[in-house]
C-alpha cells in the first residue's frame, strides 16, 4: 500500500527544464486503484513522464490522480486489465523519469 521511491543521481536542468530520474519499488499489497506517487514534489508542471515496466506487467502514471497505475494482460487477450488488489508486486522495479519546468 505504499511505494518506495529514490531519486537516482541528482536533478537534471536544461534551460529551464528539470528531469527526475526515479527508481521505485511496490511493496507487498498492490491497490487496483493505483499506488500514490505526487510526480510534483520533483518538477511543477509535469511536461512527460517515461515509465519503464518490467516483469510483464505494465505501469501508467494518472497525472489527474497522482497515482501509478499497473496493468496486466487481459484474460481475453484482447487488452490489458488493472492489477489486483493485494497484488504482490515488491520484486519489481519500475524506473521512471519526468520532466517539467520550475515551481
Amino acid at each position: 500500500m505504499a511505494l518506495t521511491v529514490e531519486q537516482l543521481g541528482r536533478t537534471n536542468v536544461t534551460g529551464n527544464r528539470l528531469t527526475v530520474a526515479l527508481k521505485i519499488t511496490p511493496d507487498s499489497s498492490w491497490l487496483a486503484a493505483g499506488e500514490a506517487l505526487d510526480l510534483t514534489a520533483y518538477v511543477s508542471n509535469i511536461e512527460t513522464v517515461h515509465v519503464e515496466s518490467p516483469g510483464g506487467y505494465v505501469f501508467n502514471y494518472d497525472r489527474t490522480n497522482k497515482k501509478l497505475l499497473a496493468y496486466e494482460a487481459g484474460a481475453d487477450g484482447a487488452a490489458l486489465d488493472a492489477v489486483s488488489d493485494a497484488t504482490n508486486l515488491s520484486a519489481l522495479t519500475v524506473y521512471l523519469s519526468v520532466t517539467g519546468g520550475r515551481a
